[in-house]
């Protein structure tokens, strides 16, 4: 793993974690690690089939409403296609920098999540 694929890495790693614990059922959710690997890996996930853009966490209800997460670090830069599928999709994906991102994002879209990331004042 390189230096700078690192911060994305963890964040979505605390993503799992916390859709895990907090998103209830019938909700689902699922990710596909589609970045890393190098030329030949793209390549072969390419000849199978995968898109560019799409983005790394869906989440679905089964009624068919989906929901999909594009995680980036900080300063991490959304690609032309990312944006193309954020743009398709209609207000239903988003980028989110942070899992606190990442939970008032769900809120957002009305995705009723259990407990919460963020410090609530006193």
């Amino acid at each position: 793993m390189t230096k700078r694929a690192a911060p994305e890495d963890r964040l979505q790693r605390a993503v799992a974690v916390y859709l895990t614990a907090c998103l209830p059922k019938p909700w689902r959710w699922s990710t596909f690690p589609a970045g890393g690997g190098g030329k030949v890996r793209g390549a072969q996930l390419q000849a199978k089939g995968l898109k560019p853009g799409w983005p790394d966490i869906f989440i679905l209800h089964p009624d068919g409403r989906w929901h999909g997460i594009e995680l980036k670090a900080p300063k991490g830069k959304a690609s032309e296609e990312q944006i193309d599928f954020l743009e398709w999709s209609g207000g239903r994906s988003a980028i989110c920098r942070s899992i606190e991102h990442v939970e008032t994002t769900l809120r957002a879209w009305g995705v009723p999540v259990r407990g919460t990331t963020v410090a609530r004042a006193a």
